[in-house]
Order: structure tokens, then sequence, then C-alpha cells
């Protein structure tokens, strides 16, 4: 696979140890810093050191949970075991890289705890494409599971070791302003007198901050990353750039292979039918706790698609798919929810509602509307975690929010 390395996560583990050893002793490199031997000795390269052109890159990897660990195999504790490890191994490189599949809450305690590592390559689980994120001065961020995309992750090292901000996060959220601006006076030029001062006065205001916003752009992609203090990063802070490329089918589908995935498939939603017991409790609201006072917005959304997004699994028998629930139904980028339990949400959550586009807890925002607040404006990047090439090969960020965008209040 010519990979330079690969942390040993949980599902690795599944047919036990001895045909990652195996493949060890033959060159693959298995990194796992907490999984032990019975004398307490690493069963695998805990930490390896890769030259590239100039910089040295530390790679660390840590294993997640074991359930059930196989025989002769011990965990050990990340708390005790990465002080003095990445102490080490902090001094013999210049930038450092945790691999690791533990939960996200962990991953941020050591990004919190130790600011020697500067990059935490995650593999949860229960979340997607994860686009970087920085806590004290490690960026986290992962790919998709099953090798549905290809993460980019380009570095522009400075060896003062401290990042600045992410060239595309800016520009999202500058496109996303400028999207914005030419909806509003779209709808402006549809709905007023063009004749009127005061309706001239706003067109004006909005076109001057859409030029604005427009000069913005223009001078990040001229200019590169800058950092929170406005100075241009390409001297003085590392700066990064990120792209998830989505795995694509050039091959023609083997009808034979198709009806064993088909198979299991449906084997995995009964056996998800059978283990379910009881309905989950979640911060969500759903539409039915929304309509009260948005009754115009609830009565639009019933006619979108995405109010019979879960109808859509039922009718495909795969209504118990893991793989499939988390973008048919009630969830937000802002609320962990463990993949479990989506199998017995309620039946007011079995739905792509307000809550997924306009990001929750929509019980908090009904209960104290003036603290929790709900995002009006629907974020490119929300829609894309589940609008994938993989998914939805057509998809306009631009043309569906003028089909999907609920009425004004």
């Amino acid at each position: 696979m010519k990979v330079d390395a690969v942390a040993v996560a949980p599902l690795d583990l599944a047919a036990g140890t001895e045909i990652l050893l195996a493949s060890q002793k033959q060159g693959f490199p298995w990194l796992s810093a907490n999984l032990l031997d019975p004398k307490g000795q690493p069963l695998f390269e805990p930490v390896r050191i890769k030259k590239v052109g100039a910089v040295k890159v530390g790679l660390i990897g840590l294993t997640g949970q074991l359930n059930s660990p196989p025989s002769g195999v011990r965990q050990a504790d990340w708390r005790t075991l990465l002080p003095a490890l990445i102490e080490k191994t902090a001094r013999q490189c210049d930038i450092l890289v945790l691999l690791s599949s533990l939960p996200p809450a962990e991953n941020q305690e050591i990004a919190r705890q130790f600011p020697a590592i500067h990059l935490i390559l995650a593999a949860n689980l229960d979340s997607g494409n994860m686009n970087p994120q920085q806590i004290n001065n490690s960026l986290i961020t992962q790919t998709d599971r099953q090798g549905k995309y290809q993460g980019v992750l380009t570095i522009d090292w400075n060896k003062n070791g401290k990042w600045g901000n992410s060239k595309e996060e800016e520009l999202n959220t500058l496109r996303n302003r400028l999207g914005a601006l030419n909806q509003q006076l779209q709808r402006m030029r549809k709905q007023a007198d063009p004749q009127q001062p005061e309706y001239l006065a706003k067109v004006k205001v909005i076109e001057e901050n859409r030029e604005t916003v427009a000069q913005q752009i223009k001078d990040i992609e001229l200019k590169g990353v800058v950092t929170g203090n406005g100075q241009n990063s390409t001297s003085e802070m590392s700066s990064f750039s990120f792209n998830f490329i989505p795995l694509k089918q050039s091959l023609p589908e083997a009808p034979d292979i198709r009806a064993i995935i088909t198979g299991i498939k449906q084997q995995i939603n009964e056996q998800n039918r059978k283990v379910t017991k009881k309905e989950e409790s979640l911060p969500f609201l759903g539409h039915d706790g929304c309509k009260s006072c948005h009754p115009a917005q609830t009565k639009f959304w019933q006619s979108t698609n995405h109010s019979r997004a879960w109808e859509t699994l039922q009718k495909a028998n795969q209504a118990f798919n893991l793989e499939c629930l988390p973008c048919h139904v009630i969830s937000s980028s802002e609320i962990p929810v463990n993949r479990n339990q989506l199998l017995a949400l309620p039946k007011s959550l079995q739905t792509v509602g307000c809550e997924n586009c306009h990001v929750g807890p929509g019980k908090s925002h009904a209960a104290n509307p003036e603290q929790f607040h709900m995002k009006k404006q629907v974020e490119e990047k929300i829609c894309l975690s589940c609008h994938t090439p993989q998914h939805d090969n057509h998809f306009s960020y631009q043309e569906k929010m003028k089909r999907i965008a609920c009425p004004a209040n």
C-alpha cells in the first residue's frame, strides 16, 4: 500500500493479533503505543520517525478502547504513557503527528494537554470527513470510513511550529457570505419596486458589501493564509490546505459481487432491527416542536424531500442500516450522537428536519431562544456532509438552496 504508518484500531484486531504481527514482520508499518504484551512491552512499534524533505515527522499510534482485548494483549491508559513518549519523540522530530482511534473527546483532551502534538489524524467511526479543527496547537482531522474518501492535507511547515488559519475555512466563510448577499439581491429585485429611493439605498449597500467580500476572497487567494491577527502567515506561521477526494466508480459493477453486498446489507438491517428495544432520549426537538413558532417554515418543509428522507430507507428495507441512517434522520454537527442511538429514534425524529440544517440543539432553543440560537444561514459544508459525490453527483449548493430555503419569518 506504500503507507508510512498505520495505527492499529479496534476493528483491525477482529481476527486476532497473529495476522497483524505477521504482516509487521514483513514490513507493514503498524503502530500502537498502548497495546502491550504479557510482559508489558509494546506489541507493535509505538513510534516511527519519517523524514520528508528537510522535515523530520514523528508518528505515534494510539488504539481506541477494546471491549474484549485478544488473548495475551493488555491495553495501557494513554494518560500514563503519553507524557514520557511525547517528551522523548518531540526532541527527535520537527512535527509530531498522532494517529488515533480514540473517541473525539479524548483526542481533544490530548490536544489540550500536549501542545507538542501538531496534528491528530483521527479514525472515529461515528464521524465522517472532518475539516481540520484547531485545539491548542493541534489540528484534528479525519476522513470518512471504509476508504470512501482520500484526505489530502498539504502543510507549509514553519520551524516555529505554530498554526495559522486554514485558507479553505477563510474562503468558505466568505463564499457563503457572498452567496447569501447574491440571494438577498435576487429576492429584493423580485419583490420590491425598483423606483423607490429606500429600495435603491438598500440595494446600494448590499452591492457594496458584495464587492467588499469579493475583494476579500481575491486577496486571500493571492496572498495565501492569514493568521488570527490578520497577518500574512506564509513567512511567520505554519499553514495548511485540505481536500477530501471521493472514491469514484470507474469500473463496471459486478452483478455477483453486488448481490453479495446487498445480501450483507439486508442481514445487517435485520440484525439491527432485532437489537432495537427502546426509544432513545436525545436533545433534539423535532419538527413538531418547531411548528408552534415557525408554522410557515414547517408547512414549506413538509413539501420537501427532506421531510420524507427516512421513508426512502423504509422502501429500500434499509431503515436500520447504520451506514445510511445518519443522513436520513435528525442530527446536528454540534451534538455528537452514538450511531446506535439512531436505531431507536421516536417517530418525530425519523426525518431530516430543522435541526439538521440550522444546527441544534432545538430543545434548548425552544426553552430559551434568546440564549440558544439556531443558525439562519445554512452553510454549504452542512449540505455536503450528506450530499456527497458518492450519493449526489450533481449537487449544487447555490441551486439547491433556491429550492430548499424556508420562507423568511
